[in-house]
């Protein structure tokens, strides 16, 4: 029973399944009501209140002296051998109250410093709380110091490293490597309860730091990284449950784990949790095109994308009502409120045919849609499926809230993987927040507050919706209702308390599936967005009032005023001589090695060892120093073992092992590369480009196969390796399909310098060595495509090339086709003959005779073949003619300059033989 109780609890379900079980499993089933509720300050309150002792904290004097001190009070009462099954759902209560306080609001008004430690005065409450503050800095990253309730974050971290027996992370003294939790079969299902609800602590926990770094992210990557931990619990889970909810844990972990994919910067983990998710909710949609009108004045749709989206399944009934946040109106004269488009399908069948993209029909699956892409795309009306055909575009119903969590986890994916700013991905995230914010029917405040955030975001980027972007961003910030000393937005007087609209429990419900965004963070973007449009001066009040010192610095030295930047962090470290972070900028600012040397020494600073890294790699011209790999690797190195999840940093680091030869470093580091994101197409090119240096070619072809697969830019580099590999290991089919693309790539700016001709020889040379088949349908691969290459595409490259031209005539030879082959070698001579270098000098001139030579065999062996239009036909009736002439013209052209040499001797003879 205990379980079911946490497992709806994790699940955030609707308060009213536990209706009943109160007096049954009271008072676990009381916790969990409560929990469910949104009164997580009553839950920790009433058990912090039983416990009837408080923490002397007087003699702390370090954040390590107090947290050890809170670990031995929690130890004592929750610890394993204390009998005390109160402790998680009070690690649980205090959670929800910081995420509360911090990123949802409303703020709780239980005080609950005052419920664990002995407080004295007003002065002790802030020394402890500032403590409390420091005890979360991560790898010399100091916490955000106004911050609220540190005690709850504090208190639950602890806790839940004593429920589920793990090594702790607090303090400097951390292990490097330390081993995530498993859950085999047969597994404790309160203990993977326990260990989930520590992998939403942890990205808590990173959240009030400006970078991941330590091993926080390592370890909450390692709790979700099994989908075992969901089983543990489904395993154990009495037997008269349904299916439904475990349906929905499963839904909800995939949900948690591309969560945590996008909180550490290895987003490009998301895709396959997200696909599953999509599966077990049978969630449809599609991004597709549909004719819309957006202003007020036009009369015809133009193109536009839209999201297409149905859920099939009902949600469950909300847990409290709730009032969400105002969606501001445009307010524009021009612009309509949203698009208007016209019905999917509209335009006649014809004109799509006609305007179809060129599309490649064994890459398209499901009738095609991409179910593997992040917006699965239908290009076509008859691609998409008659469940999202049958819906009216504007009037789309509303999403069951999982199914929204979905398409904005695919939003913050596709922004982490695109290009900033880029105007087809913005469409495509714009059309994903319309689907959230214009469905009709119930909207979770969580959900449709994000929406309206994303929205925002988007709109600021565009002068025709700037306005309404950073009213709607202000408006946002001030509705979390969390201390917000300054209202720009003047709050409905008539608003009354109770209608639902400062319920913690909606707001809470969907929190642990999206990405953490506190509330000084929307401020902070907020300010961005201000010095974006180059309102400086209301960005660096915002970042005053935030204490935001770093981030005020490098606004003042984005701007080129690093004057005022590096006084503000000097004084900022003059009063606080351990934020490393600080240290480091400053010596970014400053490009002083010795600032970073000290960042590091005082925090562990990851970014410190990264910035010396980049400078001893390029050292300034008056600095006295020359390249030295060996300490620039021994920085990243030291980097890496702090946080080893940094993609950026083992890129570098593998590319200055890979420039130095120390080639078993860098096939490690591009290694982990490809781990991190499999999708990079550099990151597998340079890993070949080691293992080719250490003559593995086969480990070579591999990694340069899954480069290729990922390279959506047509990187010629990758391309043109790919083919010599290939080429080394005699696979043929790999060397024509890089040979094709090489062509493709480079003919736009080198021409027939694009064909690599030794490689076309030898492709040719395969190529004729096999047996002509004339139905198509009976050639395998490489012969179809080899005659595709060589025989159409070449031809439209070759200019000046005679031996390319004489390439084509071998393989038009082969396939029986003497009338091609004659025109290729009088494309060959004609190449030849064009030569200026003709009249100057003696070798291009007897180079041109040999052409000639060649010619002449052409015509003597090819004329009298059967001919393109069948028998009675011939390929060149007056081949004598045409020879004896060319022989001609080439003499008269060479008269007076190259008689009497050897290749004027030689024309002479050919003359004679015709």
């Amino acid at each position: 029973m205990e379980l079911l109780l946490h497992t709806h609890v994790l699940l955030a379900s609707d308060k009213a399944v536990l209706a009943g079980l109160e007096g049954k499993a009271a008072p676990e089933a009381t916790f969990a009501s409560q929990l469910l509720g949104g009164n997580n300050d009553a839950v920790a309150q009433d058990t912090l209140v039983q416990l009837g002792q408080k923490i002397d904290a007087s003699a702390a004097e370090s954040p390590e002296a107090l947290v050890g001190l809170t670990r031995e009070f929690l130890a004592a009462h929750f610890g394993p051998a204390s009998g005390n099954s109160q402790g998680l759902f009070l690690a649980i209560a205090l959670l929800q109250c910081f995420i509360q306080n911090n990123c949802t609001g409303p703020a709780i008004e239980t005080d609950i410093l005052d419920l664990v430690y002995a407080v004295s005065s007003a002065e002790e409450k802030t020394r402890l709380q500032s403590l409390l503050v420091q005890s979360l800095t991560i790898l010399g990253q100091p916490a955000y110091e106004l911050m609220a309730s540190p005690e709850c974050l504090v208190l639950s971290l602890l806790l839940l490293e004593l429920l589920t027996m793990s090594q702790s992370l607090f303090g400097d003294n951390i292990a490097e490597d330390i081993a995530a939790p498993e859950f085999p079969e047969g597994a404790s299902g309160l203990v993977a309860v326990a260990n989930w609800w520590r992998a939403r602590a942890l990205l808590a926990h990173l959240s009030v730091v400006p970078e991941p770094s330590g091993n926080q992210p390592a370890v909450a990557a390692g709790i979700m990284s099994s989908v075992n931990i969901a089983q543990a619990i489904a395993n154990q889970l009495p037997a008269e449950v349904g299916d439904d909810l475990k349906r929905r844990l499963f839904t909800i972990y995939y949900l948690e784990n591309a969560k945590v994919s996008l909180a550490i910067n290895t987003e490009h983990l998301c895709l396959p949790a997200l696909t599953k998710a999509k599966k077990l909710t049978e969630f449809q949609f599609v991004l597709t095109g549909a004719r819309a009108r957006r202003t007020k004045f036009q009369q015809t749709g133009h193109s536009g994308l839209i999201i297409l989206a149905a859920s099939a399944q009902a949600d469950e009934a909300a847990s409290a009502p709730s009032q969400n946040p105002e969606a501001f109106q445009l307010e524009s004269d021009l612009l309509l409120e949203k698009p208007v488009f016209d019905a999917i399908g509209a335009e006649p069948l014809d004109e799509q045919i006609v305007k179809r993209q060129k599309v490649d029909p064994d890459a398209e699956v499901n009738q095609g849609i991409d179910e593997d892409r992040l917006l699965p795309m239908a290009l076509r009306q008859e691609y998409i499926p008659q469940v999202l055909q049958a819906l009216d575009p504007n009037e789309q119903p509303a999403l069951n809230n999982l199914d929204v969590v979905q398409l904005l986890l695919r939003l913050y994916v596709i922004r982490q993987t695109s290009p900033a700013k880029d105007p087809l991905v913005e469409e495509e995230l714009g059309s994903i927040v319309s689907r959230v914010i214009y469905q009709h029917g119930h909207a979770n405040w969580s959900l449709f507050s994000r929406a309206l955030w994303e929205r925002s975001i988007l709109e600021t980027n565009k002068a025709k919706t700037v306005e309404r972007g950073l009213l709607q961003m202000q408006s946002l910030v001030e509705e979390l209702a969390l201390k917000i000393q300054t209202r720009l937005i003047p709050q409905n007087a008539d608003a009354d308390e109770n209608d639902g609209s400062h319920s913690s429990a909606p707001r809470l419900k969907y929190i642990h599936q999206l990405p953490f965004i506190p509330r000084w963070e929307l401020d902070a973007s907020l300010a961005e967005k201000y010095m974006s449009l180059g309102v400086l001066r209301s960005a660096v009040e915002i970042y005053d009032r935030l204490h935001m010192v770093c981030e005020a610095a490098l606004c003042y030295a984005a701007v080129g005023d690093e004057k005022e930047g590096e006084a503000i962090l000097v004084k900022r470290i003059s009063e606080c001589p351990s934020d490393a972070r600080a240290l480091s900028i400053l010596g970014d600012i400053r490009q002083d090695p010795a600032l970073w040397e000290k960042s590091w020494a005082v925090g562990k600073y990851v970014n410190a060892k990264n910035s010396l890294a980049r400078y001893y790699y390029r050292p300034p011209k008056d600095s006295g120093l020359t390249l030295n790999y060996d300490v620039v690797l021994g920085h990243l190195n030291d980097s890496l073992r702090q946080y080893p999840l940094s993609f950026d940093t083992w890129y570098f680091y593998g590319c200055v092992a890979l420039e130095c030869e120390k080639l078993g470093v860098a096939a490690e580091a591009f290694s982990r590369c490809v781990s991190l994101d499999e999708t990079h197409s550099m990151a597998w090119s340079n890993l070949s480009a080691a293992y080719i240096r250490q003559d593995k070619l086969k480990e070579a072809f591999s990694c340069l196969k899954r480069a290729v697969g990922f390279d959506a830019q047509k990187n010629w580099r990758i391309w043109e390796n790919f083919m010599i590999v290939s080429f080394r290991l005699q696979e043929w089919n790999d060397v024509l399909t890089a040979c094709k693309q090489l062509v493709g790539i480079k003919r736009d700016k080198q021409g027939e310098g694009s064909v690599d001709l030794p490689v076309v020889e030898k492709l040719v040379e395969l190529l004729v060595s096999t047996e002509y088949k004339e139905d198509s349908a009976a050639q395998d691969y490489f012969q179809r495509t080899c005659i595709e290459f060589v025989c159409v595409t070449l031809p439209t490259v070759i200019t000046t090339s005679a031996r390319l031209w004489k390439l084509v005539a071998k393989a038009e030879l082969w396939r029986r086709r003497p009338w091609a082959a004659l025109e290729c070698h009088e494309r060959a001579y004609r190449a030849t003959l064009h030569n200026p270098a003709m009249e100057t000098e003696e070798p291009a001139w007897d180079e041109t005779v040999d052409a000639c030579e060649d010619l002449v065999a052409a015509y003597e062996s090819l004329g009298e073949r059967e001919g393109r239009h069948g028998p009675g036909s011939v390929v060149c009736r007056d081949w004598k003619y045409k020879a004896r002439s060319t022989v001609k013209a080439l003499m008269s052209k060479g008269r007076g300059r190259w008689d009497g040499s050897a290749g004027w001797e030689r024309l002479m003879e050919a003359r004679s033989a015709i």
